[in-house]
């Protein structure tokens, strides 16, 4: 869905937008993340123990001091396994086409709202591309779970 899409990133720039308005301004003394950071304000216990780039994240909770039960899939898997990728497969639809840019995003609008679908109903807090913890536990992957859905 384009909606929940849009205002996920509506959501994200906001309190991006926030943040940066509370450190211009002094905010409440905490110190503002560095850009690409994973967290803002002062260092939670355990916040540094997840490895992660904030742009791998598909749905769910972004923040590395609120993650308390992520889950990885395998992006480019799920991509392929959409009617959108195939068709730019068998049509032969270069990704750089204005065809194959409106594809790979329904793509991915489709993969997330499958991603969302499974991390309610399952009590995951969050869904990434990639992401590990620093004491090398196992992270639960569910492509073939979202696979089957797509």
């Amino acid at each position: 869905m384009k909606t929940s899409s849009a205002l996920r990133n509506f959501a994200r720039c906001a309190l991006a937008g926030l943040a940066f308005s509370a450190a211009l301004l002094g905010g409440t003394g905490a110190q503002a993340a560095p850009h690409g950071s994973s967290q803002a304000g002062p260092a939670l216990p355990g916040a540094r123990d997840w490895i992660l780039k904030a742009e791998n994240n598909i749905c769910g909770l972004s923040d590395a001091a609120q993650l308390s039960n992520p889950v990885v899939v395998d992006f480019q898997v799920l991509l392929d396994a959409t009617p959108e990728y195939k068709k730019m497969k068998d049509q032969k639809i270069s990704a750089t086409s204005p065809e194959g840019i409106k594809l790979n995003n329904e793509a991915v609008n489709r993969i997330a709202t499958q991603c969302e679908t499974l991390r309610a109903s399952n009590g995951y807090c969050s869904v990434w591309k990639e992401i590990k913890h620093k004491d090398g536990r196992a992270i639960t992957d569910i492509t073939d779970q979202v696979k089957a859905l797509l």
